[in-house]
Parts: C-alpha cells; structure tokens; sequence
C-alpha cells in the first residue's frame, strides 16, 4: 500500500487538491451564497437579458419578467420556461477552476487560463439557455429530456475539453517544451 501512495504521489496530491478546493465551494455555497440568493440572481438577470438580446437579434419576440428569483421568459404573452438560480452556471466556475488550480504551473497562466475559462463556460450557458428556449418553442415535448440530458451533456463536455486544453497545451512548462 506505501508503495502505491508513493508511485502515486502527483496523483494523490492533485485529487486531495480538488477535493478539499471543492469541498470549501460547497459549504461556502450552501451555507452563505445559496442561502443569501443574490449572487445568483445577479448573475441569473445578466443572462436572461444576454438571452433576450440575442434571441430578438435572431428575430424571436422574447421578454422577461421576475417572480421571486426566478426571471421567466415570454414569446408572444406565452410563458416559455424560468430561469432558476440554479441554472445560471455558478456552480460550473469552482468546478473547472479547482481543477486548474490544483495542476502544477506558474500561478499567473493558471489565472488568465481560469478567468478565460470561466468567461467561455458562462457563454456556453447562454447558448443553452438559448437552446432551451429554441426547444420549447419547437419541441416543448423535449424540453425536459434536452434540459436533463443533451444540455448537461454539451456543458461537462465543454468544460473536459478546457481541462484537455489546460494539461495538453497550457500547462506544460517550457522546459518540457525544449526537451
């Protein structure tokens, strides 16, 4: 068993790192953030006007109204779909930063690499909110598998490919480069 923790030593060090960053973000979040709602409301009005404008850029008559913390979508005086807090994307930022920052790497990249990170994983939420409005004009039957299933699907995977990127391309020191 020593011998395993010791050929594994990175490995233990990187998962300890993530467990401990993510566990923080938990408590963090369901005893202060969650709780006090308006981190999340913030962040879930700025996206519900980001959708709106680009949905009636694309030429769809959307409108918003709030009801509690909830900012709920219209097209034509019809209800479409609600924007709860919990579908704004915040808890995705911990998750992928962890990640980063428990690689080695100069600390500045890892920055710049997460801040990135988490600009391009907010407008992959807009896109699926987006789609999600889309699916329930179309096909409202879908709305509960595709908000399930296929949109989860496309924003774990886009945030795996960041995390590819990271340790393929943008971690690797330069004196790995010039071996």
């Amino acid at each position: 068993m020593v011998h395993l923790l010791k050929e594994n030593k990175k490995l233990i060090r990187f998962l300890l790192i993530c467990l401990m960053a993510y566990l923080i973000w938990v408590v963090l979040y369901n005893h202060w953030i969650g709780p006090d709602k308006r981190l999340d409301f913030w962040l879930s009005g700025i996206e519900a006007k980001e959708v709106i404008v680009l949905l009636k850029w694309l030429g769809y008559p959307v409108e918003q109204m709030v009801y509690g913390y909830k900012h709920i979508f219209y097209l034509h005086d019809q209800r479409l779909v609600a924007l709860a807090t919990s579908c704004n994307g915040l808890v995705l930022f911990p998750l992928f930063s962890c990640f980063i920052f428990a690689t080695h790497g100069n600390l500045k990249r890892k920055i710049i690499y997460v801040l990135i990170g988490c600009m391009l994983i907010y407008h992959v939420n807009i896109l699926r909110i987006m789609g999600l409005l889309l699916v329930k004009i179309y096909r409202p039957e879908s709305l509960d598998f595709n908000h399930k299933y296929t949109f989860t699907v496309l924003v774990y995977s886009f945030i795996f490919y960041l995390w590819y990127l990271w340790i393929n391309f943008y971690a690797v020191s330069k004196e790995k480069n010039h071996a």
